[in-house]
């Protein structure tokens, strides 16, 4: 067996646990210790009026230990009793060399000695006339009673993470369960810490890492294996029935519902569905609006998946079929019909669907060109323009999704109407910024061009047209659209933008370049301004110091002595405006006056202007010489005498 120390149990058991037993095994409460092959086995006196009865199991990777006590594992009593082993190896008997005497002996002499411990426990007769079938291995109620300790009395509700590791420690008992094909004792196991997370949620707890809901998860995968092995049907639906209970109170997105998979049964989900539906009408006497919507979605939802794994196509679409008042219920009506290949009367729905006087979502409009793709080949007849233009200008109302429009202009197609939607996209459509997109996708840049010049489309849609029109090397339409999404501004210095702005700078002309500048000047763009320095002063370092100047206190300093030096002339002043504008008002900001001065000096070295900076760094240091480190650090990189 393998050695253990004081040490090794403390760490397992934590400092509470483990104090608690060491008081149990100094006391002597460990009794008639036994030990066979990897478990050892004591009764442990402790607050009952009779003993406890604890194993210890024990091998390379684990050790867990179990116990007739409310908690059931892990407990102080199992501490006293690898105490006991630790301390006092020679107390144990030891079991194999008992069994081994057994096979030794002659049938009488073995049958006497069992009549000996039956009379001294008559209950064990029991053993031996055990049904077959999975035996009971597990106190469920002391286990529950454990999880709800952790999950309440112990829930720390900052630091999940110490909650988790508790439960993962419960749920290796379970695993050792299912190891050895103990399915039912370890599925009861894994439903009760789903329950207790359940409990922690609704304790508030901070689970922003989602460590518990992935503990969750793991749970849930493996409740379901269990389930997938077990035969009995009146245990599945006790199992049920625990089920349901959890996913009436759980609202957090745990995914409860997958447990149901494994248990339910033609026979049973007639009575869950009484159940959900009697509970959905109670939320509708109590809740109406959004909550009641919510809550209508989620359980006739889950009825449905639950027909379909049952292979119950006509109960499906009676669910399916339940208060249509809104679109997401034609939706769900939809996909249903569809499924079952029913196109015509899906496309219906969603027509119905779409003539709600609701606010338009695109959902129900995608489920439109799915359906109409499916249909449009056979019987194009049955596709009205009307209806799949309003379905494309709603789709396309929000977000511009390439495959989806692909789609659509499928349909439009095959109904010999392309060109009547390509025309009442370019005008009809309110999100002006997907309709370029549109026309940029299908590399129709000319029109792209026209409308962006024409409409108040965004700058980053105008961004994707010239980088569409660089990928085509359509250099100089290219250059006009970046330099006009620089002119109309708010849009960020993501690819491609630097490899676009360096295509500007090659093609445009001084004049763009002045235009541009002025333009950026007038409307105060000080973002845009920074954005276009570092490309602007290798070609027009004049420029690039007009736009410095102007905003000198919010280009970075860093920036500004790289301007400063592509632009000597004016370099000296814009460095002196952002030294005295907020570098010296605080010692924290002397790394960049240092940095700033080291400019100054670069630019008239560049020039042979060194007695030029020496008069200057000496003027900087009279007018400052006040501060004290300020000049012990210009002393220190300039090496000049102040």
């Amino acid at each position: 067996m393998t050695e253990l120390t004081e040490d090794e149990i403390r760490e397992i058991f934590g400092d509470k646990t483990f104090f608690k037993g060491q008081d149990y095994y100094d006391s002597g409460h460990v009794l008639r210790p036994v030990k066979v092959e990897n478990t050892l086995y004591a009764q442990v006196l402790g607050s009952a009026s009779m003993p406890y009865e604890v194993r210890a199991y024990i091998d390379d990777k684990n050790m867990s230990t179990e116990c007739s006590c409310p908690v059931g594992n892990m407990c102080k009593h199992g501490v006293a009793l690898l105490l006991q082993w630790v301390n006092d190896t020679s107390s144990f008997i030891d079991a194999d060399k008992f069994i081994q005497t057994l096979e030794n002996m002659n049938k009488d002499e073995v049958i006497n000695i069992i009549k000996n411990i039956i009379k001294q426990n008559p209950s064990l007769v029991a053993e031996f006339f055990m049904e077959t079938g999975e035996e009971p291995e597990v106190n469920i109620k002391a286990v529950s009673d454990k999880i709800s300790w952790i999950v309440s009395g112990e829930l720390d509700y900052d630091h999940i993470w110490d909650t988790v590791k508790k439960l993962e420690e419960v749920k290796r008992s379970a695993d050792r369960l299912m190891e050895k094909g103990s399915y039912k004792g370890a599925a009861e196991i894994y439903l009760a810490l789903v329950k207790g997370a359940l409990e922690a949620y609704n304790n508030c707890v901070d689970d922003s890492d989602g460590g518990l809901g992935d503990f969750v998860s793991e749970c849930i995968d493996d409740f379901n294996e269990c389930v997938k092995n077990i035969a009995d049907t009146s245990f599945k639906d006790e199992l049920l029935e625990k089920i349901v209970g959890i996913i009436d109170n759980e609202d957090y997105g745990l995914e409860t519902e997958k447990m149901l998979a494994g248990v339910i049964s033609l026979e049973n989900i007639a009575r869950m569905e009484g159940h959900f539906l009697e509970t959905l009408m109670n939320i509708r006497k109590t809740s109406a609006g959004f909550s009641y919507t919510y809550k209508k979605d989620k359980i006739i939802g889950l009825l449905i998946e639950l027909y379909d794994l049952l292979g119950k196509p006509d109960e499906k679409l009676r669910l399916a079929q339940y208060e249509l008042a809104n679109r997401e219920d034609y939706i769900r009506l939809a996909e249903v019909l569809a499924q079952e290949e029913r196109f015509g009367e899906a496309l219906d729905a969603v027509r119905k669907g779409m003539e709600l006087p609701e606010e338009r979502t695109t959902h129900l409009s995608e489920l439109y060109f799915d359906i109409a793709k499916v249909m449009v080949k056979d019987k194009p007849g049955l596709i009205d323009f009307k209806t799949s233009l309003a379905a494309a200008l709603e789709m396309m109302s929000r977000y511009f999704d390439a495959k989806k429009y692909e789609k659509a202009k499928e349909v439009f197609h095959f109904t010999g109407m392309l060109d009547e939607f390509r025309s009442a996209l370019r005008t009809g459509l309110k999100n002006r910024d997907n309709a370029v997109r549109a026309f940029v996708h299908d590399g129709e840049l000319n029109t792209a061009i026209e409308m962006i010049h024409a409409e108040p489309v965004s700058s980053s849609v105008i961004i994707e047209a010239s980088s569409a029109a660089a990928d085509k090397g359509l250099r100089n339409e290219s250059a006009m659209l970046t330099r006009l999404a620089l002119e109309r501004g708010r849009f960020d210095a993501r690819p491609p933008i630097g490899a676009l702005l360096d295509l500007m700078m090659d093609v445009s002309t001084k004049e763009e370049l002045c235009d541009l500048s002025d333009h950026i000047l007038k409307m105060e763009r000080a973002e845009t301004a920074i954005l276009l320095l570092p490309y602007l002063m290798n070609k027009e370092p004049g420029l690039a110091a007009a736009l410095t100047k102007k905003f000198i206190n919010d280009v970075p300093v860093e920036l500004v002595a790289q301007v400063a030096r592509a632009a000597p002339d004016d370099g000296t002043d814009l460095c002196r405006m952002r030294i005295n504008g907020d570098v010296l008002r605080s010692h924290v900001n002397y790394d960049k006056a240092v940095l700033l001065l080291a400019a100054i000096r670069d630019i008239n070295a560049a020039k042979g202007n060194e007695a030029k900076w020496v008069e200057f760094i000496r003027g900087f240091a009279a007018e400052n010489k006040g501060k004290k480190k300020l000049m012990e650090r210009v002393r220190k990189e300039f090496r000049v005498a102040l």
